[in-house]
């Protein structure tokens, strides 16, 4: 009998012991602790937002946390965000609440609360998603689940690792290069569907460069081996009007835009500006419209000057504009020779998009 009692009282001991452990401690999930960028990664400026959790975002929070927990919107301030964003030094700079910048972050948070003081000390779950748009609109949002340690207090350390490991999924896909912007938006795919002259004459494409922001398109820079004040710029990008056949009238207020700027540059120098020519009908076999051009000559008083040769052509429903530092006399005979190889993407759905509004 007494040993029987004995057997039973151990037996009950280690299921207690099993069932109280069961009941205090919460697994926690493996955590790497992830570094900070050594130096800002990308050089942006952009608005950062408090928002709300998405359904999906909620149901995640409330699942396979202990019945006495709650999840609390903005379980960890938004102040504290703002101030490891600040910290770990991601961005050029933050403007919090304000829209001042193309691109905004918007983050919404919800954190697994006790709901008595005994359970107070006991590991907590927060899921915290971030939403990066592009002017208004929507392109990646990206969602951390996060465990916090015992003592129920949510350190500053914890607030970091949760917006490293956003920044890691920022890293790995990019979300922050003209591609990801551009093919988010719908729009043209300059990267592989544009095609340009490798050299023209003796001018070598050395650069070319995807504006971040897909109304601007994308720029080609040709330089030549030895006159390095000699520069030829060709600029790809969307009409922003609905489509017409007669492409004339929007082909010309195209360049008296650039005109308007090179004077102002001149202007800004305190150069005399003389018009060479001024808006000259362009001929070419290859486009279905003629295109329009103007040279523009400046000279200061010291007797420095500059020249400017400018082309646009209209080719899909693109924009195609040459720039040139020298006399039409050199532009002409280059512009003429590229026109044959360029390649200009089709017209992309962001556009189709924007030009079936304006109907």
């Amino acid at each position: 009998m007494f040993k029987s009692s004995c057997r039973w009282i151990a037996t009950a001991s280690v299921l207690c012991i099993l069932g109280c452990a069961q009941q205090v401690i919460q697994p926690i999930p493996a955590q790497p602790i992830l570094p900070a960028p050594e130096k800002t990664p990308i050089a942006l400026d952009i608005n950062v937002f408090s928002s709300y959790l998405s359904q999906e975002g909620i149901a995640a929070c409330a699942n396979n946390i202990p019945a006495y927990y709650d999840c609390k919107n903005d379980g960890i301030p938004a102040g504290d965000f703002l101030a490891a964003l600040n910290s770990l030094n991601l961005f050029k700079s933050l403007s919090p609440s304000v829209s001042r910048h193309d691109y905004e972050l918007l983050i919404g948070n919800q954190l697994s609360e006790p709901k008595n003081s005994d359970s107070a000390s006991r590991p907590r779950k927060s899921i915290t998603e971030f939403s990066i748009e592009w002017r208004g609109v929507s392109i990646d949002s990206f969602s951390v689940e996060y465990w916090h340690q015992g003592n129920g207090n949510i350190t500053a350390a914890d607030v970091n690792q949760i917006i490293l490991r956003w920044w890691q999924h920022i890293e790995q896909q990019q979300v922050f290069s003209a591609n990801y912007l551009y093919a988010a938006m719908g729009a043209s795919d300059y990267d592989t569907l544009l095609t340009l002259p490798a050299s023209l004459d003796d001018f070598q494409l050395s650069q070319r460069y995807m504006y971040p922001d897909p109304f601007r398109g994308i720029i080609a820079r040709y330089t030549h081996p030895e006159f390095e004040e000699a520069i030829l710029d060709i600029a790809v990008y969307p009409i922003l009007s609905a489509l017409s056949p007669s492409t004339g009238d929007v082909v010309t207020a195209e360049l008296k835009k650039a005109v308007d700027t090179a004077n102002d540059v001149a202007k800004a120098r305190a150069m005399a500006v003389t018009m060479q020519q001024s808006f000259t009908p362009v001929e070419s076999e290859f486009l279905s419209g003629n295109g329009v051009m103007a040279e523009i000559f400046a000279e200061s008083e010291t007797g420095e000057s500059l020249f400017a040769s400018i082309y646009v052509f209209k080719v899909e429903d693109k924009f195609v504009k040459f720039s040139t530092t020298f006399p039409a006399r050199i532009g002409d005979p280059l512009v003429h020779a590229a026109l044959p190889q360029l390649q200009v993407p089709p017209e992309s759905l962001l556009m189709k998009e924007i030009r079936r509004a304006l109907k």
